[in-house]
């Protein structure tokens, strides 16, 4: 098991934004924001407006979008979470909210939200360089709502990021070859 402490400075940073910033009129939203049964039917509704202007962009978008958000998530979930320690941090300290619906397991190596959103963003943009300016937002947004919502610390979400578009990059490249 890969033990993964948490730094002062990361420790420091999260009761920055999950307990000073916090504040009880955004609490919904950024609860809403962490749930991903939210972000659904938008991102099918975005990804069908990109394959209406773009029949094939868009269905690869979609579809590299997908995949590498899959693959991250399987990563990340069967196998990087359960090599390593790290306990979410409104589990870990009674002073830390821990907000919404989606804070259900001790895990918290790395962020699944950061990395589907940013495995998403990085695919689509590919394909539509424009979309990086919505999507790329987007995804920092998503992963800095799982602090706010006491899910993970930064080091989890930067983690997160890192690998959902490390996929993307990697599957874009294997499909390319193709």
């Amino acid at each position: 098991m890969l033990k993964l402490p948490v730094s002062e400075a990361e420790l420091d940073l999260t009761y920055l934004i999950a307990r000073r910033w916090s504040n009880a009129r955004f609490d919904k939203i950024m609860i809403t924001i962490s749930n991903p049964y939210r972000w659904l039917i938008p991102t099918l509704s975005f990804a069908m407006v990109l394959i209406y202007i773009d029949w094939e962009a868009g269905v690869s978008a979609l579809v590299l979008g997908s995949l590498s958000a899959s693959v991250a998530d399987a990563l990340n979930s069967r196998w990087l979470k359960k090599k390593t320690d790290r306990v979410r941090p409104g589990k870990q300290f009674e002073d830390i909210r821990s907000l919404g619906v989606m804070n259900y397991g001790r895990k918290s190596f790395p962020s699944n939200h950061a990395s589907n959103t940013m495995a998403f963003a990085i695919s689509f943009s590919f394909m539509f360089s424009w979309a990086a300016w919505l999507l790329i937002p987007l995804s920092l947004l998503v992963g800095y709502s799982r602090i706010y919502c006491g899910a993970h610390f930064p080091l989890d979400v930067f983690a997160g990021w890192v690998l959902g578009a490390t996929w993307s990059v990697i599957l874009y490249n294997i499909i390319s070859l193709l």
